[in-house]
């Protein structure tokens, strides 16, 4: 593998999703779908990921991939921003595992498969980090306001 995040689709490996022609995108999507998971964890970032890219072949507007019938597939969404923070530490350990087989230092060539199961795994946990970084955020902003709102107060009462 060339690229660590690289996309490999007919053999040939692209560095950005936005690379792919809509063919290679929408192929790199079934390839995603007919991935089958035999954990719960394997579930999960199979759906988090087909969220993610079919939103990315939403985002082309193309004419080929509307008419492709991809927007009908039938698939358990996950809405991770619901979830308890121990859940998607839990899902990051156990995916983290999973993905670590497929770091390119570690690994032999990957097979469109193989780096079809890679790609779930990393975006799934990218969508944990990036949930649990959004939240981390907003306990800082309130945090912060927080002690602004009681400096403003106490500063007003002393005045008093």
């Amino acid at each position: 593998m060339r690229y660590p995040t690289s996309y490999k689709v007919e053999g040939k490996e692209v560095k950005e999703f936005k690379d792919l022609d809509d063919d290679k995108a929408l192929k790199l999507v079934v390839l995603i779908y007919n991935v089958k998971p035999e954990t719960w964890e394997g579930d999960i970032a199979r759906s988090i990921s087909l969220q993610q890219y079919i939103g990315f072949l939403e985002k082309r507007r193309s004419q080929y991939i509307k008419e492709s019938g991809i927007f009908e597939a039938t698939y358990k969404k996950v809405n991770i921003a619901s979830w308890k923070d121990e859940d998607l530490v839990k899902l990051y350990d156990s995916l983290h595992y999973k993905a670590s087989k497929y770091y390119v230092d570690a690994s032999p060539e990957l097979n469109e498969t193989q780096n079809t199961e890679r790609i779930v795994y990393l975006t799934a946990i990218s969508a944990a980090v990036t949930e649990l970084k959004a939240r981390d955020n907003k306990r800082n902003a309130v945090e912060i306001a927080s002690r602004l709102i009681l400096g403003v107060l106490t500063t007003a009462l002393a005045m008093l």
